[in-house]
């Protein structure tokens, strides 16, 4: 009998040692999250702009940690449960439950919470891969496409597992993750680059058939994955009399590498 309570008081001591394990755990992901958005380039990395919003300001910064304070507190959320999860088996160990039997049982509970679950577990994935991948931010203009109707608005709040909207009425609007099949952001601009091509040649190119070209070689060979806009712009040459060269603004889904720029300028000038 008294083994018993010793046991017990030591399974008891397990609860507030879960507590501390998982508080460090989750400022530990913080941190490191953190610390990965601080360093990762604008242009490169899980954590990168995708693209530049509306009325930035220079916000791209704050909306880096945005995403990152929610990733962390997801990923906080799992390690906190598998943390609890482990201390359970570890208590029922010391009680001595059968552990064999107490996760037999654990995994028929398991398993109807996972059938009763499945609209979040989906929830949860898809809210993570929304903030990896930035396609939307709290203050974004949107038009979510759900059920083959579509829903405008401002986004106010992204969850774990749901978005909340304010629409132009006024009225509160919660959608789960799941749900969205399509987004359009209005918020989100395209990326600018300023190539510089030799005044002479520009001035003798078609600049609509340059265009053209530009918009046909997305996903060339050295530009995978980047998508030009049809619509240049030619800004004044350089300010020096004897400037050689002039500005060539073109419009993608991503900013450009210097060798991106070097592919975009021969197809500007058709070389």
């Amino acid at each position: 009998m008294i083994s018993w309570f010793i046991a017990a008081g030591e399974a008891l001591l397990l609860l507030p040692i879960a507590f501390g394990v998982s508080w460090l755990a989750r400022n530990t992901i913080r941190t490191l999250t953190h610390r990965a958005v601080r360093r990762a380039p604008r242009a490169n990395g899980s954590w990168r702009v995708r693209l530049d919003r509306l009325g930035d300001d220079g916000q791209a910064d704050a909306r880096k940690r945005q995403r990152a304070d929610a990733v962390a507190r997801i990923l906080g959320h799992v390690v906190t449960a598998a943390i609890f999860a482990l201390a359970s088996l570890v208590a029922l160990d010391l009680l001595g439950v059968d552990l064999v039997v107490a996760i037999s049982s654990a995994g028929f509970i398991g398993f109807a919470i996972a059938l009763s679950g499945q609209d979040l577990i989906k929830d949860f994935l898809a809210g993570t891969r929304v903030l990896l991948e930035d396609r939307f931010a709290v203050g974004d203009d949107v038009v979510l496409q759900i059920g083959g109707s579509e829903v405008c608005g401002t986004v106010d709040l992204i969850g774990t597992a749901s978005i909340r909207l304010r629409t132009p009425d006024g009225a509160t609007w919660h959608a789960g993750h799941h749900m969205i099949e399509s987004v359009a952001n209005r918020s989100q601009l395209p990326a600018i680059s300023d190539i510089a091509v030799p005044l002479g040649e520009w001035a003798q190119a078609d600049e609509a058939a340059a265009a053209q070209r530009l918009a046909e070689s997305s996903n060339d060979v050295g530009l995978t994955g980047v998508v030009f806009m049809r619509d240049i712009e030619t800004g004044a040459a350089a300010e020096e009399p004897e400037a050689d060269t002039v500005t060539v603004r073109v419009k993608a889904n991503r900013p450009l590498s210097s060798p991106e720029t070097d592919l975009v300028r021969a197809k500007l000038l058709d070389r």
